[in-house]
């Protein structure tokens, strides 16, 4: 009964290579199945990726609206505290909607998508003492819709984490301190690929219009070996 056969290791295997590759943390909950069911045929990091609002209790919701995908999703993922628009959100998943499965609570959050057989779906979000707020699904056919947009983090040192980005208008990165998310340093993208040196400390994209841009570091300010780390591909054509 506690012996988990081959098959099923190979399963489990798989799931935790495919979520990897996003930096999700946990396997998909039986409840979001009906969100998870449709075009897994996309890249992983394409297929949830999306427009991120936080909707409180150290929650976003991804929200899509990809007629391709099965139309208008959110997917509820946990977040670290002070999460802020632009970090990353491929975090846990706690639960996905869409027309299949419209409503769900998570961590005291009424969760409802309406309007999903409409032109103007949304998620409505009601918590404890009916407050509600509302957040409008991306319009269909526009980056946000098709989660063009990946991002990623990655710490550099010296207590820094970079947050990369790629998508149709190309990669962008910016800096926060590792332990209280404060952001620093500025930000890097096409028309700006280098931090000037008053940030101090050296970063600079590398190959900015080309195929596979990376961000180049150096947490000592020059005069020792800098690292790269490449720019996540973006999540569709432009």
């Amino acid at each position: 009964m506690h012996t988990v056969s081959a098959r099923r290791r190979r399963s489990l295997l798989t799931a935790s290579v495919l979520l990897s590759a996003v930096g999700a943390t946990a396997l998909l909950p039986a409840a979001s199945a009906s969100a998870a069911t449709t075009a897994h045929a996309a890249a992983p990091s394409a297929r949830f990726a999306g427009k991120a609002v936080a909707i409180g209790q150290d929650m976003v919701a991804v929200l899509r609206n990809d007629p391709r995908a099965g139309g208008p999703e959110a997917w509820i993922r946990a977040v670290p505290p002070h999460w802020q628009q632009g970090d990353a959100y491929m975090y846990r998943v706690l639960t996905g909607l869409d027309r299949g499965h419209r409503t769900a609570r998570e961590r005291g959050l009424a969760l409802r998508l309406v309007g999903a057989d409409g032109s103007a779906p949304a998620l409505r979000v009601t918590d404890a003492e009916g407050g509600t707020r509302t957040f409008t699904l991306p319009k269909a056919g526009t980056p946000d819709a098709r989660g063009c947009t990946l991002i990623q983090e990655q710490f550099i040192g010296g207590g820094t984490v970079a947050v990369l980005s790629n998508g149709p208008k190309g990669p962008e990165a910016f800096f926060k301190d590792a332990g209280d998310g404060t952001r620093v340093g500025g930000v890097v993208n096409r028309a700006h690929p280098a931090l000037p040196k008053s940030a101090g400390f050296v970063a600079r994209i590398v190959d900015p219009y080309g195929p596979a841009p990376e961000l180049l570091t150096n947490m000592e300010g020059g005069g020792h070996p800098a690292s790269t780390t490449d720019f996540p591909a973006p999540g569709c054509v432009k």
